[in-house]
């Protein structure tokens, strides 16, 4: 008997013990979609291809599976007290109904990583990657694509031009020239700041709601510049930098490994420049809920050692492998989980401190923040030591040294 006589014949019998099966409409415009391109799909090309190079999952079995299922299942049987109901047949696609879609713009290496943590983390129902080295995209999406039986039930999408990127909640920006051996993250600036005046833009067309995360480094100055870019129109907040969350996170390890503790037991913020002139809150340091110095203790040439460990901790990597990807990947997964289920965590990112603690420029750096669906909607005040202020101010000084020959020039 063939699987469609098959199907029939189930169908038959089950309609004669007047069980009703339920066929939810799942995703209407995946099988007939309203617009006139074609897609790549997973496992082979279709035979109309054109150059929107958007990868999306393969459906041409779906039919086929379709049938099988309804001949294979009922719908739910309620026990006897409990009414039966017609359930709704406009039901999305499983997993999808209600849940998150985020944007990764940049499938380097960093990008890359952001990807794999968010899928492993299972956050979003949906994730685009966009990239503008076609053939490249499209061999890593379908690469997430063919582990989908490992995560539940995210899409996946990929293109090169960024409808793919519509009505995302979270769009993270990690394309930019790769940082090199030996190569600061100011270093990287000149390289970058045309990527993100191609980059925001078109991000903000497609989904005007999402809160931008920018990873590209130097992550500081490419956040101030993307939210000059986006305008004053657009609301203070939405764009922020992962800045200082992976700092805090090595910071936090190496003395909670010290210590054979649980890193989530060591509570202390790494604020300022995501980079070499970052300042370690030592009078902000709990081991649990006891303070690592007393009220007005300085801390030892061990603990500046610690400090800079923390510092030369991604240029050690970069020494090892070339960059660094997998750590950044779990930080900004990290932020956005804050920013999808809108948990208002506090968390040392990139945002703009001008007026706090004496700078006066438009500068952005880390400071503990409150992050939720919109970005960042409030900063903590630390109360910082006279010395640690200093520092702040000169690293926000430092920053805006460099960022001051270009900054009247975007946007004109």
């Amino acid at each position: 008997m063939s699987a469609i006589t098959l199907s029939n014949e189930l169908s038959r019998m089950l309609k004669q013990h007047h069980y009703k099966t339920i066929e939810a409409t799942l995703r209407k415009a995946r099988t007939n979609p309203p617009r006139t391109i074609s897609f790549t799909r997973l496992f082979g090309t279709s035979t109309n291809q054109v150059d929107n190079n958007l990868v999306e999952p393969d459906n041409r079995f779906r039919e086929y599976f379709q049938k099988y299922r309804r001949a294979k299942s009922v719908a739910t049987i309620p026990y006897s007290e409990t009414p039966s109901y017609e359930k709704d047949e406009d039901t999305p696609t499983i997993g999808t109904l209600e849940r998150k879609k985020v944007t990764v713009v940049g499938m380097g290496n960093v990008g890359l990583g952001c990807v794999a943590a968010i899928l492993n983390q299972d956050m979003c129902g949906s994730i685009a990657m966009i990239d503008q080295n076609k053939k490249r995209l499209e061999g890593e999406a379908k690469d997430f694509q063919q582990g989908a039986a490992f995560h539940t039930s995210t899409e996946i999408l990929a293109s090169s031009e960024y409808d793919v990127s519509a009505a995302s909640d979270l769009v993270v920006v990690t394309a930019g020239a790769a940082q090199q051996p030996g190569e600061s993250r100011l270093d990287l600036l000149k390289n970058n700041v045309g990527i993100m005046e191609s980059i925001i833009p078109r991000i903000i067309e497609h989904s005007p709601d999402a809160a931008i995360l920018i990873a590209t480094n130097p992550c500081d100055i490419m956040t101030a510049i993307a939210s000059k870019i986006a305008g004053p129109s657009f609301p203070q907040g939405k764009i922020f930098g992962t800045g200082t969350c992976l700092d805090s996170s090595r910071f936090q390890t190496i003395i909670a490994t010290s210590m054979d503790l649980d890193p989530n037991s060591i509570h202390g913020y790494i604020i300022g420049e995501h980079g070499d002139s970052s300042i370690p809150v030592w009078s902000s340091v709990r081991i649990g809920a006891i303070p690592l110095l007393q009220p007005g203790q300085e801390p030892s040439d061990t603990l500046k050692a610690v400090h800079k460990t923390v510092v030369d901790s991604a240029y050690d990597v970069i020494d090892l492998k070339g960059y660094t990807n997998w750590a950044i990947g779990m930080s900004t997964a990290h932020i956005a989980k804050m920013v999808l289920n809108d948990t208002r965590t506090i968390v040392p990112v990139s945002t703009c401190v001008r007026g706090l603690y004496g700078v006066e420029d438009d500068v952005f750096l880390s400071l503990p923040c409150n992050v939720s669906r919109e970005g960042v909607i409030g900063v903590s005040l630390l109360p910082l030591t006279e010395a640690e202020a200093e520092t702040f101010r000169m690293s926000a000084k430092s920053l805006w040294e460099v960022q001051k020959p270009i900054w009247n020039k975007i946007g004109v």
